[in-house]
């Protein structure tokens, strides 16, 4: 799969589970784990608390 097409796949899955601080963030994140050679986990553990602090303070209505 190539950037363009797993960036599309990333976008198409989060407007449909709806998480647009992921969404929105995705890129900066994925870019900044790649550059920190950060593992899967540490990815995701820095990507998904953005989402639930966005849903535990009521953001993006």
């Amino acid at each position: 799969m190539t950037e363009q097409a797993a960036d599309a796949a990333v976008d198409r899955a989060c407007r449909l589970l709806r998480l647009p601080t992921v969404r929105a963030r995705f890129n900066e994140i994925a870019d900044g784990a790649a550059r920190e050679q950060m593992t899967y986990r540490a990815f995701l553990a820095e990507l998904l608390p953005a989402e639930c602090f966005t849903v535990d303070t009521g953001g993006w209505s």
